[in-house]
């Protein structure tokens, strides 16, 4: 993948980026690539030289990554810190090498990973969770069982995400009585139980191993593209934000006639097209994706 810096950042930034120690060799998969859609790994894998990805586009990584130096020199006795671990038999992982990665494990069994996230993507995972964080975090308990008596690690008791929210605002903390009150907050993960978590990693193995042979690849999921669904927002002259969003046109005449508004008449009805969040905005391969691109072939 070759790193560009369109926005002429500092040399030191650019060098920061491209000297990402991150480093999964020795793997077939690591937790990151085995939970994220076989479609994005292979057509990384696939067309990597070919990848670019800008400077600017990893700051947010950049900050991540810090926060992990910081854990790193935060261990005392009896905590483990940024331990990488492999694991590989017949059954569970098909004779492939998994491997993963823990920010940070203490004394109780606590295991728990550091995110830099927004407010918002914090908030939300709090009231309705968020499959990769849970996926990624039973991923590694199961890794820390397997590697228990070679790498002297104590039971996992619990799982927890660490959130540092990057956009915190003390104003909105005042105004609003749901909103983080501070700039930090740990989301408790389900521990999910030992055949949830070996089942989980068998089925996710065998689809990324079957997709490798694949001359048509398997189409992400809506819910893996963060798919947003057409919605008609009903709107009022001189007012920003939609009065309320509806799947349907039909639902949305109808709430004009239930509060006596007519359209056309100080208010509107407009249609906000959907879209793959993901797909638009964050997915590297979008370019060489033949369902973002429009066309028939991968």
């Amino acid at each position: 993948m070759k790193i560009t810096n369109h926005n002429n950042l500092p040399n030191a930034i650019k060098r920061a980026v491209e000297n990402d120690p991150y480093d999964s060799s020795g793997s077939d998969i690591s937790t990151t690539r085995l939970i994220a859609p076989p479609r994005i790994r292979i057509l990384e894998k696939r067309n990597w030289d070919l990848l670019e990805e800008d400077v600017a586009d990893r700051i947010w990584s950049l900050l991540g990554q810090s926060v992990h130096h910081i854990i790193e020199r935060s261990a005392r006795k009896g905590e483990t810190v940024e331990k990488r671990l492999f694991y590989k038999d017949d059954g569970i992982t098909n004779s492939w090498t998994l491997s993963g990665q823990f920010d940070y494990l203490d004394k109780d069994g606590k295991l728990m990973d550091f995110k830099v996230t927004s407010a918002w993507s914090a908030l939300d995972a709090m009231a309705k969770g968020k499959d990769e964080w849970e996926q990624q975090l039973n991923v590694l308990d199961f890794l820390c069982k397997k590697n228990k008596e070679k790498e002297e690690l104590i039971d996992v008791k619990s799982l927890s995400i660490v959130a540092i929210l990057r956009d915190w605002s003390i104003n909105k903390a005042e105004r609003d009585d749901n909103y983080p009150k501070q700039q930090a907050m740990i989301i408790p993960i389900r521990k999910w139980t030992d055949q949830e978590q070996e089942d989980f990693i068998r089925e996710r193995i065998k689809l990324h191993q079957e997709s490798e042979t694949l001359d048509k690849l398997p189409l992400c999921t809506p819910k893996e593209r963060w798919r947003k669904e057409d919605v008609f927002a009903v709107m009022k002259d001189g007012r920003k934000s939609a009065l309320r969003l509806l799947p349907n046109k039909e639902q949305a005449q109808q709430y004009l006639k239930d509060h006596n508004m007519v359209e056309n008449k100080g208010c509107s009805i407009v249609h906000r097209l959907g879209q793959d969040v993901r797909c638009a905005n964050y997915c590297k391969v979008n370019s060489f994706c033949s369902y973002y691109m429009g066309v028939s072939d991968n």
